[in-house]
């Protein structure tokens, strides 16, 4: 899933728009506690976020995947938020 747009919120929270009209605001503060995402407890540098098409990021080592936000905004688990539901005809 594709994401259209990212905006900083404040208080460590962004809003994310996806392509199929899911939209939603997800809080990170408890992202900026750990390893390398440390650096984004500088809100300034935070509200830099932006996405790639397929992530967020703040640079090309900061970035968390389309289908984790996606699936945090939806309540779906990562790996069924993207499959496609199979229908078949019937006779």
């Amino acid at each position: 899933m594709k994401v259209l747009g990212v905006k900083y919120k404040g208080d460590y929270m962004i809003q994310v728009s996806f392509q199929d009209g899911i939209e939603g605001v997800i809080d990170l503060s408890d992202l900026v506690d750990k390893g390398i995402f440390i650096e984004l407890k500088d809100t300034q540098k935070f509200s830099t976020v932006y996405t790639t098409g397929y992530s967020i990021a703040w640079s090309e080592e900061l970035e968390i995947d389309a289908a984790n936000i996606y699936a945090e905004i939806t309540g779906k688990h990562p790996m069924t938020a993207f499959t496609p539901t199979t229908m078949y005809a019937s006779n």
